[in-house]
């Protein structure tokens, strides 16, 4: 096929499909409610910061930081293949008409962040500096200009060098951003000015330096396909990914957790479920993230109420998940040998469950106590408790319904 950007609109319509059958399973309803109280609890802490800003708060910084970040990291999505590098090597005088419309979906793509940011930083800006008609309208406008800006830097960056040092790189493209954003948010529109006025001629120099050399298929080809693992490996969490091989690590400093484990024939399952959560990389790693986010939430998060919101949500989502990881049937397992019933796992999975929940209530309540917290610690405790129960509890029950079916 001789059309390029046929063969775009092709690639893209099997990726959005692709990515669209790997949502349904990541956001569920379980999901959709931790993060209808992750970002309820989150939102009623920010405004009521907000109220109580100090003025003397380096907002111009830290929106240079944000938007810095955020606008110079752009990576291009292209969607290449392994076999493009010989099949379509012929084409390459006509490649852009393949790369314009991968340039243009990076662009789109890649906007979500820097708008949910901009929309967050409305009532910071509004608390410290008032909402001029300048920022409204100019600032988010001069943000897109920006943003693609970026995106072509970086693609021509990765043409011309094939990705060596683009750290180093888009530390330059960092500086630059973070010096517009911040002095257009402190009022110094003419330093912004010049800063704009170099990134242009800084995007020209790297425009100039890719023209003319050969496109770097490998290091486009790679660079896609890294991306593409790390979406798999974020869609792993929450359902099986056939072509996506899980990690298992040995872990000899947990084994001594096992000796907790009294040998009898009745423990078989728990001993299996313990294993397997410590030595999967998925379940393990997924339950140790969840539990810093909680004591992070813990230590910043100044009200009550929003904790408590904070940790139940992620207390709901830790249970949830390992519950259906460690229920999970796909593949053999050597418990299966043995006469051992499901109703035997589904207990051991209950039991071990709710043992590393009440190590993550454990983790939170020392924390808050240290902080000096004791009420606030007791609160959360029992948060978390209650709802890794209640929790446990209702999936159980959704297990027996659905063996009875079957």
């Amino acid at each position: 096929m001789k059309n390029l950007h046929e063969v775009w609109n092709k690639r893209l319509r099997r990726y959005t499909t692709e990515v669209q059958n790997y949502l349904k399973f990541i956001v569920t309803g379980h999901i959709a409610v931790v993060m209808l109280f992750a970002i309820g609890a989150a939102g009623y802490a920010y405004s009521e910061w907000v109220q109580n800003v100090p003025p003397e708060f380096p907002a111009a910084l830290l929106m240079a930081v944000l938007f810095g970040a955020l606008l110079s990291y752009s990576p291009p999505v292209t969607l290449l293949k392994q076999a493009d590098s010989v099949y379509l090597l012929p084409l390459e005088s006509r490649l852009d008409e393949y790369l314009k419309p991968a340039l243009r979906w990076t662009y789109v793509s890649q906007l979500y962040l820097p708008i949910v940011v901009f929309v967050v930083s409305l009532p910071l800006i509004n608390a410290l500096y008032g909402l001029p008609s300048s920022y409204l309208i100019g600032f988010p406008i001069l943000l897109l200009l920006v943003k693609w800006w970026n995106v072509r830097s970086e693609f021509h960056f990765r043409k011309s060098d094939e990705g060596h040092k683009v750290w180093l790189e888009r530390a330059v493209r960092f500086l630059l951003v973070a010096g517009f954003v911040w002095s257009y948010v402190d009022g110094w529109i003419v330093v912004s000015a010049v800063f704009l006025f170099a990134m242009i001629f800084y995007g020209k120099w790297l425009e100039r330096r890719a023209a003319g050399k050969a496109f770097p298929y490998g290091h486009f080809i790679e660079l896609e396909e890294n991306r593409m693992l790390r979406f798999y490996q974020f869609a792993n969490y929450f359902t099986d990914v056939p072509h996506l091989k899980g990690k298992v690590r040995e872990r000899r400093w947990l084994n001594p957790v096992y000796r907790l484990i009294k040998s009898k024939a009745s423990n078989a399952h728990l001993y299996l479920v313990s294993r397997t959560f410590i030595r999967s990389d998925e379940l393990f790693f997924l339950w140790v993230r969840l539990t810093l986010i909680i004591l992070v939430g813990a230590w910043l998060i100044p009200f009550q109420i929003a904790i408590a919101l904070f940790a139940g949500a992620l207390a709901f989502a830790s249970t949830i998940q390992l519950w259906q990881g460690l229920n999970q049937s796909q593949h053999f397992r050597m418990d299966q040998l043995f006469p051992l019933s499901t109703h035997s796992r589904e207990k051991a999975v209950w039991s071990w469950v709710l043992a590393v929940q009440l190590i993550q209530t454990a983790a939170a309540s020392i924390l808050l106590l240290a902080l000096g917290q004791f009420a606030t610690a007791l609160l959360i405790a029992a948060v978390i408790a209650v709802v890794s129960v209640v929790t446990l509890a209702g999936a159980r029950r959704k297990s027996a319904q659905l063996n009875k079916r079957k």
